[in-house]
């Protein structure tokens, strides 16, 4: 399953490469006129620039949010457009402003919590070692888990906040070795991304990715529904069977070959 993944999300990538270019654009726009927002409230006081950068938090990911109706329409085989963008953002910024300040205030939390704790661990004591190593692990495992809000909230169209908050730690408990390779893959997305100014893949790369795999990991709940007897066993919930599941994609998909993506009228 995580090959196909991989190969299908960089087709979708490489098919829709000026429309991920483009929006990434509109971002990075954005992220520049944050950037002075919250550079002119350090002239304010410490906590001006914790508002400042929280809110920064809220819109930006109101347009990260937004761009969630975009990856589902690529990730459903489908082509997009630049208006649906837009479209989605005038509908769903709110929920993705709030989803924005929730994690502004927890990356917060974390810089202070950890920042203090290392101090406590650089003047020799020990607990501030292990209660480091607490707020480092319970970070990463709620960034893992988190990374599926957006595509839970566009591919499943009747989950609330709340709904997508719950189901998110819900998915990342029954997947975390999926959930921390694909957490992996998106730093790995991310570097590759500092290379190229962010332009490819981005931000909106990286929401594309965190689509790609819901949505192929969906089809594991679809499958476990229509064979209740697997729900309660273990054993039997590890042998999903994926190339019956992901055959119809494949298919769809086909055999790309890399000529096809540097001359795909061959």
């Amino acid at each position: 399953m995580l090959a196909f993944f991989l190969k299908k999300n960089f087709c979708d990538g490489w098919d829709n490469l000026f429309l991920i270019l483009i929006s990434n654009l509109v971002t990075i726009a954005l992220l520049a006129a944050l950037a002075l927002f919250v550079q002119a409230a350090a002239h304010i006081a410490l906590l001006a620039v914790f508002v400042a950068l929280v809110l920064s938090c809220g819109v930006l990911m109101s347009v990260v949010f937004a761009w969630g109706a975009v990856a589902r329409k690529i990730a459903d085989f489908n082509t997009p457009s630049l208006a649906l963008f837009f479209r989605s953002l005038k509908e769903s910024w709110r929920t993705g402003f709030l989803f924005g300040l929730l994690l502004g205030a927890f990356l917060l939390f974390v810089l202070v919590a950890t920042r203090f704790y290392l101090g406590m661990a650089f003047s020799g004591k020990t607990v501030g070692v292990f209660f480091t190593l607490l707020v480092v692990v319970f970070a990463l495992v709620c960034v893992a888990a988190v990374q599926w809000f957006v595509p839970l909230y566009f591919l499943q169209e009747e989950n609330t906040f709340g709904k997508c908050l719950k189901k998110s730690f819900i998915i990342f408990f029954d997947n975390a070795a999926f959930s921390f390779a694909l957490l992996c893959y998106d730093v790995l997305l991310l570097v590759l991304s500092l290379f190229l100014f962010f332009l490819l893949p981005g931000i909106h790369g990286i929401t594309l990715a965190t689509t790609n795999a819901l949505r192929l990991r969906l089809y594991k709940y679809d499958w476990l529904d229509e064979h209740p007897d697997f729900l309660t066993d273990r054993d039997k919930r590890a042998a999903v069977p994926w190339d019956d599941l992901l055959a119809a994609d494949k298919e769809t998909l086909g055999d790309r070959k890399l000529l096809s993506f540097i001359f795909p009228w061959k």
